[in-house]
């Protein structure tokens, strides 16, 4: 897929840099998302053996093994929440574009009341 764009990019003079350069960025975001998904696909490959273990054998150690696979996991996906939140502000930065005083307005209001004002009459009847 990627040696036909290059071919494509190689072909058109005009177009050529502007391609190639294209290639790169949404090459270097393929390898890392594919690096992720490995990693991903290894935690949960070494927790799916301990959890098989642990239920079907009852292995007590490997119900341990298996807890500590869950938080490697929930850390890991931590990680990756943290990693698009920061990839997230940097793009909305180089684009320019926040949210909007409209919208924020319209979240504010659409948010339910606290309640402090049917505390106040519950008390009353009281």
């Amino acid at each position: 897929m990627w040696t036909n764009e290059l071919k494509d990019a190689k072909t058109r003079p005009t177009d050529g840099l502007e391609n190639l350069l294209t290639f790169a960025t949404e090459h270097k975001t393929h390898t890392h998302m594919n690096k992720r998904y490995e990693e991903l696909e290894k935690l949960v490959g070494e927790l799916m053996t301990d959890l098989r273990k642990f239920y079907d054998d009852g292995n007590k150690a490997a119900g341990t093994r298996a807890r500590k696979a869950l938080l490697t996991l929930k850390s890991w996906a931590h990680e990756v929440r943290k990693e698009i939140s920061a990839q997230r502000a940097t793009a909305s930065k180089k684009s320019g574009s926040g949210p909007s005083e409209k919208s924020s307005a319209s979240k504010a209001s659409s948010k339910p009341s606290t309640g402090a004002t049917s505390k106040k009459a519950s008390s009353k009847k009281k």
